[in-house]
């Protein structure tokens, strides 16, 4: 009961939030959301088969980059963490509900990454449904964020209020408009962090 009441207030959010076109953003219809969504069995079939191809490929901890993105942007960010530090990546999405194997295939992680565009200063509702569903007790939590010109907001600070006893490291934000050109920005937070492969 409780999924299916944040699958609509996701879906009411989302038809209810569109930006004008001179923004360059097209509003995306209720059915191009359903429409463009996987199915669960499909969803853990591309986990299993991403974590089959890359477990040889990360180093001693192992690492996943789990994000919600609406425009690319957030996705274009983890992208750039996985080329510097590998691991497994996991989209965030809407409407289906998560595989039930992913559950246990969480707990094989012990860095997450977790990035998400600032909402309203806070996290987007699809991100907030991934930390109620899952626990990371225990699990190093490291935060990336879009924006435009918010920063975080309020959203490290929801992630530590939902996963009080995660560890969490230092974040990286980034403004949507420049996240083309952050790679090395990127690249120098995650060496501070000492994760760059």
């Amino acid at each position: 009961m409780k999924k299916l009441f944040v699958s609509l207030l996701v879906l009411t959010m989302l038809c209810g939030c569109s930006t004008s076109s001179d923004t360059g953003v097209t509003e995306q219809t209720t059915e191009n959301l359903i429409s463009d969504t996987q199915t669960t069995e499909a969803i853990a079939s591309e986990i299993q088969e991403t974590v089959d191809s890359s477990a040889s490929e990360t180093k001693e901890e192992n690492i996943l980059i789990a994000y919600f993105s609406q425009t690319g942007n957030t996705e274009k960010l983890a992208e750039d963490i996985h080329n510097s530090v590998g691991g497994d990546m996991f989209e965030i999405t809407t409407v289906t509900p998560y595989p039930d194997d992913y559950k246990r295939q969480v707990e094989q992680y012990d860095i997450i990454f977790l990035g998400y565009p600032n909402w309203w200063s806070d996290l987007p509702m699809p991100v907030f449904s991934f930390l109620d569903e899952y626990d990371l007790s225990g699990k190093t939590i490291i935060p990336f964020c879009t924006s435009g010109g918010g920063g975080f907001g309020n959203g490290v600070e929801s992630m530590q209020s939902a996963e009080p006893d995660a560890v969490f490291e230092e974040g990286f934000e980034v403004d949507g408009s420049s996240v083309d050109s952050a790679e090395t920005d990127v690249n120098e937070w995650l060496e501070r962090l000492g994760l760059e492969e």
